[in-house]
């Protein structure tokens, strides 16, 4: 039987300030196979971002057990941690992160500076990313010039051109308007009908009810299912 993709397993991460110790992730079971779409949803300091940053390899978990692919990331060292994220996990952010003087075509290229692709490969992986997104029209337009839905597409083939294992996306669609954030919502699910698998973390329900799966995050706990 395959490994799933990511499993956590009593995964906890606790955080000293003073004397204080601080239980930001809790006991944390989670299982994400390959070409599931999952939601994390949950209020403002319930533990979402403490589970994003370690499942996405960004912060060390104090306690439990994380397997990503079969491999225990415990211990791992820093530049083992760094290119297993280079290599298999790509991201989008709320800000979108283009670089205002790059092209489009270049700001995706840059995603493959620190990747296995090798120079020769990357405008031509880099334009197949964005004829994923339906943004090769703009391949020479600068930023300033899209919408903010368009440079979310950008953003989001900056993170697919290195083919990731997972896409995870930290409220991708915060800063975009109604009919934006529904075209979003329309290409991660051609995303995942492709076979990616997508983790995507929301305070939106309509964001999230979108996703196959959710899981929901109060008090560093974190619970299969939507909250009520």
């Amino acid at each position: 039987m395959d490994d799933p993709l990511i499993r956590l397993e009593g995964v906890g991460r606790t955080f000293r300030s003073g004397e204080i110790e601080v239980h930001a992730l809790r006991q944390a079971d989670l299982q994400i196979d390959e070409g599931d779409y999952l939601s994390i949803v949950g209020p403002s300091g319930s533990g979402k971002s403490t589970l994003l940053n370690v499942i996405a390899l960004l912060d060390r978990h104090t306690s439990g057990t994380y397997r990503f692919e079969g491999t225990d990331v415990t211990e791992l060292s820093d530049g083992a941690r760094t290119g297993l994220r280079a290599h298999r996990i790509g991201f989008v952010f709320q800000s979108f992160h283009l670089l205002a003087h790059r092209t489009v075509t270049e700001n995706v290229i840059l995603s493959m500076l620190y990747n296995s692709v090798r120079p020769k490969e990357r405008k031509a992986r880099a334009m197949e990313a964005l004829e994923r997104v339906k943004m090769s029209h703009r391949a020479d337009f600068l930023p300033v010039r899209l919408s903010g839905g368009e440079r979310q597409r950008v953003a989001i083939a900056r993170a697919i051109a290195t083919d990731p294992a997972i896409l995870i996306c930290d409220e991708p669609t915060g800063n975009l308007d109604s009919a934006s954030t529904e075209s979003i919502l329309a290409l991660f699910g051609r995303l995942r009908r492709d076979g990616l698998t997508l983790l995507v973390v929301t305070h939106d329900q309509t964001v999230s009810s979108h996703a196959d799966r959710t899981v929901s995050m109060h008090d560093g706990f974190l619970t299969e299912g939507a909250a009520a």
